[in-house]
């Protein structure tokens, strides 16, 4: 199973071609320009080790670049005794999954993110995140991708994969294990509004509100006679905002999840509780 090191300091001896062997995949970094610029010629972007507080998880930080960090590893457990799981998802990252298979030291990461397509390019770098045999942990330039409006219209999606694939003999025994991420880009609309409608059983009407996406509360607390909810997200569709997307809430349901979107068209999902009477 993947086992990752405590984090060193870059010494001036130890050359990227040194950081490259025997390191192994352990996520992404998503950007939107050329992890290039930011290498220093050098072709690789090291990362520092965040602990904010003792007993927490670390995490990993590549400076002032901005991007989504989709990473998964294992640190040994406080007892000293095998090893737990670790992820770092960045806030754009929707329906993130993982799956560690310790048999076979084996990880898979799955993630979608929402974009909203404007007529031009929007590009994005599928940036692999790496662990040296040091336990340094660094990022290298990858692929990109080209969305727009006209190639990606919403309900579409693209993506990518990327896969590390690592042979071991042990004992005579040759064995395999993989690290694969892949992450895709849903195009989708724009919410412009969200409203929460209120109903009775006989589907009268008790209340409605409308917000803006992103000012939803965290909690929203129905009426005490109020039978189920009404969640309508209001979507921009060219220069309208006609477009509405409905999803009925019953009594079983204790949460809402709404998306609002950034102004470089990455969305974000709010969880809600809903709190019935």
């Amino acid at each position: 199973m993947l086992q990752l090191l405590a984090a060193a300091s870059l010494s001036e001896e130890l050359l990227p071609a040194d950081l490259a062997e025997g390191s192994r995949l352990i996520g992404l970094l998503i950007t939107r320009e050329d992890l290039s610029a930011y290498t220093g010629g050098t072709g690789i972007l090291m990362a520092s080790c965040v602990q904010t507080e003792p007993g927490c998880d670390p995490e990993y930080v590549f400076g002032d670049v901005s991007g989504l960090r989709l990473i998964c590893f294992t640190v040994p457990d406080e007892a000293g005794e095998g090893a737990r799981i670790v992820s770092v998802v960045d806030d754009g990252f929707t329906a993130v999954g993982f799956d560690v298979n310790e048999d076979s030291g084996s990880v898979s990461m799955d993630a979608d993110i929402s974009f909203v397509p404007r007529p031009e390019d929007a590009f994005f770098f599928y940036n692999p995140v790496l662990v040296a045999a040091t336990g340094q942990v660094f990022a290298v330039p990858g692929d990109f991708m080209a969305v727009n409006a006209a190639m990606n219209p919403p309900g579409s999606s693209v993506g990518q994969t990327v896969r590390d694939e690592r042979k071991h003999t042990e004992n005579g025994m040759e064995t395999t294990d993989t690290t694969t991420v892949n992450v895709r880009i849903n195009a989708v609309r724009e919410p412009v509004e969200i409203r929460v409608l209120q109903f009775t059983e006989k589907h009268e009407l008790l209340k409605s509100e409308a917000f803006i996406p992103g000012a939803v509360p965290d909690r929203i607390e129905p009426l005490a006679e109020a039978a189920y909810l009404l969640l309508e997200t209001v979507e921009k569709e060219g220069e309208g905002t006609g477009l509405i997307r409905r999803e009925a809430v019953g009594r079983d349901t204790d949460y809402l999840i709404t998306m609002s979107c950034g102004k470089d068209g990455v969305c974000h999902s709010h969880d809600h509780d809903v709190l019935w009477k």
